[in-house]
């Protein structure tokens, strides 16, 4: 008796993300073994996949092409910040064995890895919010597996092959890092968030509930681009200024781009002239 086409997707979904679970496991059970230097020389291998600037531009420019949002110049600059400031809020930051005492309790706080990570990533950004979540992935000895929006899907597949250039340099397994493959699926993601240790979703509300309601831990975050409220003790002028530099940048692609304004009303005629 022939298989219905639905269940055959099914099961080639379900292969084909237990494969690349099991080649997950096998990475992160050598960077489990990583001192805290080796871990800090993984995260800068990623970041650098990233942040060198013939990359960098190629990624943003890939990015706009295939997903027709934003523009590439202020990509650029997102991919660079973003993934800069990063780096330097974890920089010293200790993430293996013991991270915390407090002998008043008597607690010794130890840091260890969650295992594989599910990575859910958005199209409007397709380079720095995947580069963003391995290089905190790594950073906790975790390997990671990246499930794209399907637009920016071929963005995400160049910067892995980066990042695997840059973790072959320093000898670490290439398998910490990997992605669906294409086309990707809303069922091989499911079915990716179902098999991994912890899910952390950036995207749509949709996508923030699937990773809720998948049964693995998940982190969520959701739309963004919330109100902005001036009231009569805003700096006019700089509040207009950032307002508008927010509200145009990456053509207004980041969810930390102003929804809409409530201006009050003493100071609405002088808000709107500034």
């Amino acid at each position: 008796m022939p298989v219905p086409a639905d269940a055959a997707r099914g099961e080639a979904n379900m292969g084909a993300v237990a494969a690349l679970v099991a080649r997950a496991r096998a990475a992160q059970a050598i960077a489990d073994g990583y001192d805290q230097a080796r871990v800090d020389e993984l995260v800068a291998a990623a970041g650098w996949a990233i942040l060198e600037p013939g990359r960098n531009r190629e990624l943003a420019e890939l990015a706009v092409a295939d997903t027709g949002i934003g523009n590439v110049e202020d990509k650029i600059r997102k991919n660079h910040r973003k993934t800069l400031g990063l780096l330097r809020d974890l920089a010293g930051m200790k993430t293996v064995g013991v991270v915390g005492e407090d002998p008043a309790k008597g607690l010794v706080e130890i840091a260890r890895p969650v295992g594989v990570v599910c990575a859910i990533t958005p199209s409007t950004n397709p380079a720095a919010t995947p580069a963003n979540k391995i290089i905190n992935a790594l950073k906790a000895r975790n390997a990671v597996i990246v499930a794209p929006s399907p637009k920016g899907a071929s963005t995400c597949a160049r910067l892995l092959d980066f990042v695997h250039a840059e973790l072959a340099r320093i000898g670490a397994p290439r398998d910490l890092v990997q992605m669906l493959p294409a086309p990707v699926t809303k069922d091989a993601t499911a079915e990716l968030m179902r098999a991994c240790d912890l899910v952390v979703a950036t995207g749509s509300q949709a996508n923030v509930r699937a990773a809720y309601a998948s049964g693995t831990p998940a982190f969520g975050v959701g739309a963004g681009n919330v109100a902005a409220i001036v009231d009569e003790t805003a700096d006019l002028e700089a509040a207009a200024e950032r307002i508008v530099l927010s509200k145009c940048f990456d053509n207004a692609t980041s969810c930390s781009s102003e929804n809409s304004l409530v201006v009050l009303e003493p100071v609405a005629d002088a808000m709107l002239a500034a």
